[in-house]
């Protein structure tokens, strides 16, 4: 080994270490609540899981093996279930019965962690076989300190897999790229012959992109640079220019190893994912309908969101700012520039095999109307790959200048991601809400909380015994029904009765807040509620947000509301002592699962129903 690679290896253990102790910090982080919605979908799946009695069975749509879910892949499903027997005891119970499913959800995370450190080694391994060590290297620790990377490794869904298995599906297609699979052999009867030589490599690209596939059918786009590392290996003597007979001779000489690797991912996504072809209807409505509300061809509560935000300028904004932190965020995107106006100048081939998978899936993505910013991470390492590549070029003869400034970059974001993950350190703010509800709300009072959101309070385990919602009357409001005179009698006559009103999060008033052609009379009702119009103060809110060396980093969830929501801020504002950074509004996906902020209104004077009634039909 040259004294140059164990020097980057050494530079590798250290990047991982780093990225370990923030990915594996406070992975408790819900005090095994099972606060977010996916991990606590996979689970209960994992749960009801059980081997079918008999061969026939297994076949049948009804198995017990058969998630009955496919809004993601099996994969992630079937792993966490298989390695269950692993997981190590502990002490996290939550409001369960036992510690079973805190136990799977704490040594999912851990796996999802495990994954993502995966992803650092391939980011540098991609980028030292592509370009050099360096590029590898500063790609690699860019991933090791993106927060995005880093809160996405707390939960057990399908991202950090997600990114891991396209990102060696890609690392594969390009060495099967750089290795032909056919060789021509000198006959010892002086004739020229084909032999075949295996290639392991496209073995694995299409274990790879099958298992992809398997956690979630996002991993599609592959496709595009598995196709054109067949092309560069097989048929590179072909100008790559557009014309039929072109296309004809490319197609010719790189089908074989193409479907080869096609036919070995459906075979892996066939083994891993059985159900998807032994239920093929539930398989293909899942899919079929999670398809049509990522495009907002069908209208789901979850996803009103995203109303009026701008294809990819949202992402990009949200990416950079929160994802990442602006430095880095800056350094991607705009490296990311600099790399495809690069490319057009040269069109070097390496350059082209990155954008061929980078630019499809961002144009798939980033034209969606459901933007979540999770949607991002498998694009990350490779655009990471892109900027580090293209800033390097710019500055090849500033040498100090470059590594000064990818110095700052990293510092930056490291910074940034230890002020974020303090918010696993500490008790989520939907525990303090709750515990704050039953020291404060005497019981067989009358809740109010909202649909499509968490109900508080949650069970509290308290020294002389177990509190739970059942104490009070929970009334339920369904607010993202569309604006009618029965909601309206709904809202007044659940106001009228009611001593508390329960926001868990911004999920609700921050999307209906921002549709008031859709729903004036539920923008109005948010309005009144923050103002007291509707007899109802604020007096209680809960936040959990980044903070490092006594500077707190805010998000807004009122930023951009119809209505002026700042009553609880004023009242609360300066509580904590400590330095306020407000960054803007964050997406939901973001902050509502690990920091959202609950706020606690209470009755302070009655108004009749017809007072309330009155309020909710008339202007400001």
């Amino acid at each position: 080994m040259s004294r140059e690679r164990a020097i980057e290896l050494v530079a590798l253990c250290l990047i991982l270490v780093v990225a370990a102790s923030l990915r594996w910090y406070g992975l408790g982080w819900d005090s095994g609540y099972l606060f977010h919605p996916d991990e606590r979908q996979i689970v209960l799946i994992i749960s009801s899981l059980q081997l079918p009695t008999n061969p026939l069975e297994f076949f049948s749509p009804g198995s017990p093996l058969n998630p009955h879910f496919f809004a993601y892949g099996s994969l992630p499903i079937y792993l966490l279930r298989l390695l269950i027997p692993f997981a190590p005891p502990t002490n996290i119970v939550g409001p369960w019965a036992d510690d079973q499913l805190a136990r799977w959800v704490l040594f999912g995370r851990a796996i999802s962690g495990a994954f993502d450190l995966g992803t650092i080694v391939l980011t540098y391994a991609l980028g030292r076989r592509m370009y050099d060590g360096r590029v590898g290297l500063i790609a690699a620790a860019c991933v090791a300190v993106t927060v995005l990377h880093i809160q996405l490794s707390h939960f057990y869904a399908v991202d950090t897999l997600l990114t891991f298995l396209i990102l060696a599906t890609i690392y594969a297609a390009f060495r099967v790229a750089q290795k032909a699979m056919w060789e021509a052999i000198p006959d010892p009867k002086g004739f020229q012959k084909t032999l075949r030589v295996w290639n392991g490599w496209l073995i694995i690209c299409g274990i790879c992109f099958g298992l992809g596939l398997a956690t979630k059918i996002t991993a599609l786009p592959l496709i595009f640079p598995i196709g054109y590392a067949c092309y560069l290996s097989y048929a590179r003597e072909i100008p790559f220019r557009f014309s039929r007979e072109r296309i004809r001779k490319i197609w010719r000489a790189a089908r074989r190893p193409f479907l080869e690797i096609i036919g070995i991912a459906l075979l892996v996504f066939v083994v891993t994912q059985p159900y998807a072809l032994i239920d093929w209807y539930t398989f293909g409505r899942d899919v079929i309908r999670e398809t049509f509300v990522a495009r907002g061809w069908l209208d789901y509560p979850y996803t009103r969101q995203y109303a009026n935000t701008l294809p990819f300028v949202y992402q990009i904004m949200q990416s950079s700012i929160w994802g990442m932190g602006l430095p880095l965020g800056i350094f991607a995107w705009g490296g990311g520039a600099i790399f495809i106006y690069q490319w057009w100048k040269t069109r070097e081939w390496r350059d082209l095999f990155l954008l061929f998978f980078t630019v499809v899936y961002f144009f798939t993505i980033g034209a969606q109307y459901a933007k979540y910013l999770r949607y991002l991470l498998p694009l990350l390492p490779v655009l990471y790959l892109m900027a580090v590549c293209a800033w390097l070029r710019v500055l090849a003869n500033r040498r100090a200048i470059a590594a000064f400034g990818v110095g700052i970059v990293l510092l930056a974001s490291l910074v940034y991601s230890i002020a974020f993950v303090q918010i696993y350190g500490k008790e989520h703010p939907w525990l303090t809400a709750s515990r704050w509800i039953y020291e404060n709300v005497a019981a067989g009072k009358s809740l109010i909380v909202e649909q499509w959101d968490d109900a508080l309070p949650t069970l509290i385990q308290f020294p002389n015994g177990a509190r739970r919602a059942s104490d009070y009357t929970q009334i339920v409001l369904p607010m993202y029904d569309e604006d009618t005179d029965a909601k309206g009698e709904t809202l007044a006559h659940a106001l009228a009765q009611s001593d508390v009103v329960i926001l868990a999060s911004q999920r609700l008033y921050g999307s209906i807040g921002k549709l008031p052609s859709r729903y004036p009379m539920t923008t109005r009702y948010y309005e009144k509620l923050f103002n007291g119009e509707l007899g109802f103060e604020p007096v209680m809110t809960a936040r959990n947000d980044p903070n490092l060396f006594g500077i707190t980093i805010r998000d807004d969830p009122r930023e951009g509301l119809a209505f002026d929501a700042s009553s609880v801020d004023k009242k609360f504002a300066g509580v904590s002592g400590d330095t306020v950074w407000n960054w803007g509004f964050a997406d939901e996906s973001f902050s509502v699962y690990d920091h959202p902020q609950p706020i606690i209104f209470q009755k302070v004077r009655t108004l009749s129903v017809e007072e309330i009634e009155q309020q909710l039909r008339q202007g400001p």
